[in-house]
């Protein structure tokens, strides 16, 4: 069943968590208090019980043990964080229109329910939510997203200068080395009666009339290979030498490598070139903005976090 909340939910009051089997832990202990607000360990471990999931899946023992107390501490002060926004549009006198609530609602509605309430108000009583908790997450969530876009968002600015001046800091992060497209022939080994030297006539008379045209590679005797793109300097110095002066098209060899003879033919090749500014500067704002935003929003929150009283608290909860 899909689950009703994704990409923006911080805090989940949903159905409630199993604490670590040997934690001694009560599930409403305080796990950090912003300005008189109390954030439980259930909260938090209700909230990261997804990345929970991914890591017991992935990891075990000790290892898995740290990884979880990482991810309960980044959750923590996540939570922490959005209740730090909270008070701060609240202390600001900020009021959230009904009407923005019901359109974000019935947004979430319409994309990831198709529209069916009752299948939405089925995914509530699977998550042992009501109405009006839920309804609380998504006033939230937008009080967050607001504050955020005018402390943080509204403040990024990304000029030419700063696209030209990063691209010419990260010119090698954008450079693409020489590519060939080569397709091989594993040659038939020699039979027992014939010599090498017979062997290697009859591999370059093939070779000779792979080069003519007279033969096609799928017809030829051997084992072809599909084409495939390689970076000219992970090749073997054997092949990369045998290459090296082909125009597309041509073909080079008998190479021997690992006892097998092969054939190689040079399809394409694409020079070593530094990716112009005009196919890059997209990603390289993005990139820009993406740090902009980490710390204009990191000034932004250690000036709450100055402003209001934050206490967090340590539990061994998985050792």
């Amino acid at each position: 069943m899909k689950r009703i909340l994704l990409c923006l939910a911080l805090a989940v009051l949903a159905a409630a968590p199993t604490a670590p089997a040997d934690s001694g832990m009560l599930l409403d202990s305080y796990a950090a208090i912003v300005n008189g607000k109390v954030i439980t360990v259930g909260e938090v471990l209700a909230a990261m019980s997804g990345g929970r999931e991914r890591l017991e899946a992935r990891h075990e023992g000790a290892e898995l043990r740290q990884r979880l107390a990482e991810e309960y501490q980044s959750v923590r002060d996540r939570l922490v964080e959005s209740e730090l926004i909270l008070q701060a549009f609240e202390s600001q006198g900020g009021v959230l229109p009904d009407r923005a609530i019901e359109d974000h609602i019935n947004s979430v509605i319409h994309e990831q329910f198709n529209n069916d309430r009752a299948a939405f108000l089925r995914a509530l009583a699977a998550e042992r939510l009501t109405f009006s908790e839920w309804r609380k997450q998504m006033k939230d969530q937008l009080i967050i997203q607001y504050m955020r876009g005018q402390e943080v968002q509204a403040k990024i600015l990304v000029t030419p200068f700063d696209l030209q001046q990063a691209y010419d800091r990260r010119r090698d992060d954008f450079a693409n080395p020489e590519r060939v497209r080569l397709r091989s022939l594993v040659l038939t080994p020699a039979a027992d009666a014939e010599s090498p030297e017979a062997a290697d006539a009859r591999d370059r008379d093939l070779l000779a009339r792979l080069a003519a045209g007279e033969l096609d590679i799928e017809d030829a005797p051997g084992t072809p290979s599909d084409p495939e793109w390689f970076e000219a300097a992970s090749l073997h110095d054997a092949i990369r030498a045998a290459i090296e002066s082909l125009e597309p098209g041509a073909f080079a060899g008998p190479v021997e490598l690992g006892g097998s003879r092969y054939l190689i033919q040079l399809l394409d090749r694409e020079a070593a070139c530094v990716q112009p500014f005009e196919e890059v500067a997209s990603d390289i704002e993005r990139d820009l903005r993406r740090t902009e935003f980490e710390r204009l929003n990191r000034i932004w929150i250690d000036s709450l976090r100055s402003k209001y009283f934050v206490q967090v608290f340590t539990h061994d909860l998985f050792d």
